[in-house]
């Protein structure tokens, strides 16, 4: 036994020293940026109709993502794998229906990236020309917005390459800098009334907020499509599980840091929302971004507004940092779901081997070199992968993981395997499988179609489009492995090494 434990060992292309905390920060990382900075105001451009109800959408949001939270606990438990819900889904529903979806999951993260290192310019030139730093407007120049973003993406690639453990100390670190950055904007967001964003906007920037004198009514439509934007806000969960593959005690710490870090998130979300819309009548914000004045109207323009140059200074080049930092998390999931599509022959074996410092080197340099594509598709042409086509490839993966829970509790060909009994366990998770099936499907259906948007920024057709790109590499990669004599639907009998 000692020996074939050993070569197991040996086989190992990955390090196994990730714990709780690190998967918590690894979640939190990836949530808490430019979810909460940027996109929880400026829905009121696009849905109006959710009034005074933001913060309320980021709580019930949070709630949806429940049910989610509990089937990757069940599943983290039983399969802590660097695949995470990809490994989950090809087990229970086969390996085509498992790429497909998490494809369409990688290309809008990977994209995501360089929207990401883009918007790293912005607040970074906020940062520095709020403390009087000269050159501070090059960063939101064209040629400004690639080189620091070029800069965030290639170190975080760079440390990401030298150890897992790098990464795990990066993102732990930097949890500490939004529980930090959290705690200022609730402490000045409850500490000013509305009557001060009004005077500061009439003095400082010469502009006079009126509340409506017929704002409308309650909109349940609005509600529900703001809920699915923040989905993608809330998405570092289903990045987590994918440090599986490196956890020490994955059965226990992959659980445990989902819980933690879905914990976290709601509990910050929730505050900065009210703490922002407290200070900030909802048609005040409106107001500013009618205006044009849509720089105020986020989180660290607000507390400039209302704080002062000073502290509207640090603020801004703390969510600078925030915001970079969350490539970290997204260049993770990206690569380790190449990792894990090597490992099942859906994608060139290379791909599935360590370096020197057991790291997915070449699967982390796809990420790098697609995030520094999109960069500069971001800056110098715009088009870009948008929000609502990432919450959606979220919604579908929990769609498919409550289908799995069933099938797996009903189908007759999972009876054998040793995981079908863990997972299926109780009625509760069939509860939670068929919520998880429905709340995916009201929110995907309220945003299909978004108003106000260019075709080929609808989700609809950009989904469609990744879809067939998906089917097409899965069909490609599948007769590729045929030719060596390798079966991938018989894959999914075995879970992989890592």
């Amino acid at each position: 036994m000692l020996d074939l434990d050993a070569e197991k060992r040996q086989a190992y292309q990955l390090a196994k020293v990730v714990g709780v905390v690190a998967i918590m920060a690894s979640a939190l990382s990836q949530e808490y940026g430019s979810g909460i900075n940027y996109v929880a105001t400026q829905t009121l451009s696009v849905y109006p109709a959710i009034m005074n109800l933001v913060p309320v959408a980021m709580f019930v949001t949070g709630l949806f993502y429940l049910p989610k939270v509990l089937l990757f606990m069940r599943y983290g438990r039983t399969m802590p794998r660097a695949g995470g819900s990809y490994v989950w889904i090809t087990r229970s529903l086969g390996m085509r229906v498992g790429f497909i979806v998490h494809f369409l999951w990688w290309i809008s993260l990977a994209f995501a990236m360089g929207v990401l290192a883009f918007t790293f310019g912005t607040f970074l030139s906020a940062g520095l020309t709020s403390a009087g730093i000269g050159g501070g407007v090059f960063f939101v120049t064209a040629w400004g917005h690639i080189l620091c973003g070029a800069v965030a993406i290639w170190l975080i690639f760079w440390l990401h390459y030298r150890g897992i453990g790098n990464y795990a100390a990066l993102v732990t670190i930097l949890m500490g800098v939004v529980i930090l950055t959290a705690g200022l904007v609730v402490g000045i967001g409850f500490s000013h009334s509305p009557a001060n964003v009004l005077a500061a906007a009439h003095t400082q920037l010469h502009v006079t907020l009126v509340a409506p004198a017929h704002p409308g009514s309650f909109s349940l439509s609005a509600f529900l499509s703001v809920c699915t934007l923040f989905i993608f806000a809330y998405g570092g969960i289903s990045a987590a599980p994918f440090l599986g593959g490196e956890a020490k005690d994955g059965t226990r710490s992959v659980p445990q840091g989902i819980l933690w870090g879905w914990i976290a998130a709601i509990v910050l979300f929730t505050a900065v929302a009210l703490a922002v819309f407290h200070a900030a009548p909802w048609w005040a914000l409106l107001g500013l971004i009618n205006h044009g004045d849509t720089a105020y109207a986020t989180t660290p323009g607000l507390v400039g507004l209302l704080g002062g140059h000073v502290l509207g200074a640090v603020v801004n080049l703390l969510v600078a940092l925030i915001v970079g930092k969350t490539l970290a998390p997204q260049m993770m999931g990206t690569s380790r779901i190449v990792f894990a599509w090597a490992e099942d022959h859906l994608f060139p074996t290379r791909f599935a081997q360590g370096s020197r410092f057991q790291t997915p080197a070449a699967a982390l340099l796809l990420a790098a070199i697609i995030g520094t594509f999109s960069l500069v598709q971001s800056s110098l042409i715009g088009w870009s992968i948008g929000v609502t086509f990432r919450s959606i490839a979220i919604l579908l993966i929990l769609a498919l993981l409550g289908i799995s829970v069933l099938h797996l509790r009903w189908g007759s060909r999972f009876r054998s395997k040793a995981w079908t009994p863990v997972i299926t366990q109780g009625w509760g998770i069939l509860v939670l499988a068929g919520l998880a099936i429905v709340i995916a499907a009201v929110l995907i259906s309220s945003v299909i179609v978004t108003p106000h948007t260019a075709w080929y920024f609808q989700p609809a057709f950009q989904a469609a489009v990744a879809l067939v790109i998906g089917i097409v590499l899965y069909e490609w990669f599948r007769v590729r492995a045929q030719d060596q004599g390798i079966t991938i639907a018989t894959i999914a009998d075995e879970l992989p090494l890592e």
